[in-house]
C-alpha cells in the first residue's frame, strides 16, 4: 500500500475528518502535515491526541506555529519549516491528500 501523508489546513474545532483519514491511511504508512489553523492542534493536548491516533507521525509548519504564538502542547510533534514539507511532499511519500 502507497505511503500517504494528508495536508490539514482547518483548525481541530473545524476538522471532523479523523475516520476519513483513517480509512484511507490504514495499512499504509502514513503522516500529517499541518498548515493555516491546522497547526492548533498542537497546541490542543486532547486534539492533538485524536489526530496523533489515526497518523503515525504529525508535522507543523514552523511559520505558521511561530505566527500564533501559543505553547506546544504536542512535543512529539515535528516543527518543520517550507523545505522540510516540500521533501515530504516530493520525495517521503507516495500520495498526498488535502483534507
Amino acid at each position: 500500500m502507497r505511503s500517504k501523508l494528508f495536508i490539514l489546513l482547518k483548525s481541530p474545532h473545524e476538522f471532523t475528518s479523523y475516520d476519513l483519514v483513517r480509512s484511507m491511511g490504514e495499512g499504509a504508512p502514513s503522516a500529517a502535515l499541518l498548515f493555516e489553523d491546522a497547526v492548533l492542534f498542537a497546541a490542543n493536548a486532547k486534539k492533538g491526541k485524536e489526530l496523533g491516533s489515526v497518523v503515525k507521525d504529525v508535522y507543523v509548519i514552523k511559520d505558521d506555529w511561530e505566527a500564533r504564538g501559543l505553547p506546544l502542547a504536542m512535543p512529539e510533534f515535528k516543527i518543520i519549516d517550507y523545505s522540510e514539507a516540500v521533501d515530504l511532499i516530493m520525495e517521503r511519500f507516495e500520495q498526498t491528500i488535502t483534507v
